[in-house]
Order: structure tokens, then sequence, then C-alpha cells
């Protein structure tokens, strides 16, 4: 194979300036320099900057390689900070675990969970504020359509009538159902009757079976611009929610409860239901 031209370039140039060309190449650049004496005194300062690096920085060929470089140094360091690393993830998983072991000890300590009166009070909160407002489906079956308190006493699995709260003002437009929960708050179907007087003021009963401990509990609390006045007993819970005074209210409430359980006038005691909650 014939060997390629020697060509004076760039290329043969550096190479000249910094000692890497053959005998026979370093001749025939310095012939080529002759006739090229702008190009002879660049490279010229080319070498002299080379000498003055060399002077800098001598080569290192003679001193041993420091043990921070080495390749078995450099290797072990690696394998150090990997077990490093693997024992802190190791550590920030235990430290994880035993935090959330230590949240859930402290959430039986220190969370209670809601009464299922507050819940219901909520529910029947949130209903009024869905349905009093409407106009043309302010219920979902009129107060007189046929068989709508057996309808409801049966999905909510308790006998139920309508109370009557004429002698309050009040006519009964009727009701519907709404549905159950599953859960920590669980419970069955609710029956909302809704009534309303010649002012257009409405009052809403959020109506569901005994709750699992049928035990006897009165609350009266105000949610927002409304007030809520519970009551649970063996029969029956339920929730009146309305937007008027405290007095028509408790009065209400007394009218509907003895309807509702079938109780004697002696059973009821306003004075003692809680002070209303702010």
């Amino acid at each position: 194979m014939t060997a390629a031209k020697f060509v004076i370039d760039a290329d043969a140039l550096h190479g000249y300036a910094d000692g890497q060309l053959t005998p026979d190449q370093r001749a025939a650049v310095e012939a080529w320099l002759v006739d090229h004496p702008a190009t002879a005194a660049e490279i010229a300062g080319w070498m002299r900057q080379n000498e003055a690096l060399a002077a800098l920085f001598p080569p290192l060929d003679h001193e041993p390689t420091p043990d921070r470089l080495r390749p078995a140094a450099i290797a072990d360091t690696v394998r150090r900070g990997r077990w490093h690393g693997l024992r802190n993830v190791a550590a920030a998983l235990v430290l994880m675990a035993a935090a959330g072991s230590t949240g859930w000890v402290m959430r039986g300590m220190l969370w209670q969970e809601e009464p299922l009166a507050e819940h219901l009070i909520d529910n029947a909160v949130a209903a009024h504020a869905v349905y009093v407002q409407e106009k043309t489906h302010a219920v979902e079956v009129a107060a007189n359509s046929p068989n709508l308190m057996r309808w409801l006493s049966n999905r909510i699995d308790s006998p139920i009538d309508a109370p009557n709260l004429s002698a309050s003002g009040f006519t009964f437009l009727g009701g519907r159902l709404l549905p159950g929960e599953s859960g920590e708050h669980a419970h069955g179907p609710a029956a909302q009757l809704m009534y309303e007087n010649a002012s257009a003021e409405r009052v809403t009963l959020y109506i569901t079976g005994a709750p699992p401990d049928k035990k006897q509990v009165w609350k009266y609390e105000q949610r927002g611009n409304v007030d809520a006045y519970y009551w649970a007993d063996a029969a029956v819970t339920c929730t009146i929610v309305t937007d008027l005074p405290e007095d028509q209210v408790r009065g209400l409430g007394k009218v509907i409860f003895e309807q509702l359980t079938r109780k004697a006038d002696s059973t009821w005691n306003p004075a003692a239901a809680p002070a209303k909650v702010g």
C-alpha cells in the first residue's frame, strides 16, 4: 500500500511546533517555512508558548500516583458511598414506619369520631339548603299523593306520619327519600318532609330510623344562617331545619316530637333541652 503524501497544512504545522513529526516531515516543513516567513514567525511564537508551559507545569511521569486516584481506591470509595446511601434509606424507612405507627396510635388517642348526631345534623342542613329554594321541585312526592307516608315509612324502616303543623300556620308540601350512608356513620335512608307558611317561610324535617344505641339525645345548634333542632330516641331521629327564630323552632319541635313519637306532653321537657350552640 502506497503511503499517503505528506501535506503541509494546519495539522502539519501544529505537529511541527509540538515536535510530533518524523525527521523527513520536519525537514519538509522547515523547507516550506523558508518561503513563508510570516507563518514561520507565528510558529516560532507557538513554540515559545510550549516552552513556557513546560517550565510552569513540568511532567509528572516521575511522581507516584496519589492513593486517592488509584482505581482500587476509587472503587472502594464508590462502594462505601453506596453502602452509606442504602443505610440512610433504610434508616429513613424505619423512621417513616415508626412515625406511621405512632401517628395511628395518636389518632386513636387524640382523634374522636364525629358523633352520629352531628353527622345527621350536617346531612339535614345540607339537604335543606339544596331543596328549600326550589319552587317547582321542592318535594319529590306531593302531600296529596296516596301512600306517601307509607312509602317513606317502609323505606326508613320506621312508621311515621307527617306531623300536622296547621295550628302553627304551616302547610305540608310533601316529601322525598334521601339515600343512607355506609361506613363509620352508617344509617339507613332518610325522609325529608317540607312545610311552608303564608309568608313562604319553609321548614324541613330530616327523619331516619332509630340510632343503633336507641338512646335519647337532644341538640339545638346553629349552622350558618339556619337553626337545627335534633332529637333521637328508640323510634326515630329527626332534625328540624329552618331560619325561623329559636322560640318558634322550639315550639314547632314540641308539636313535631309529640306527633312523631306519639308521646304525651308529659314526656316533653323543653327546659331540659341543651342551650343553643353558636
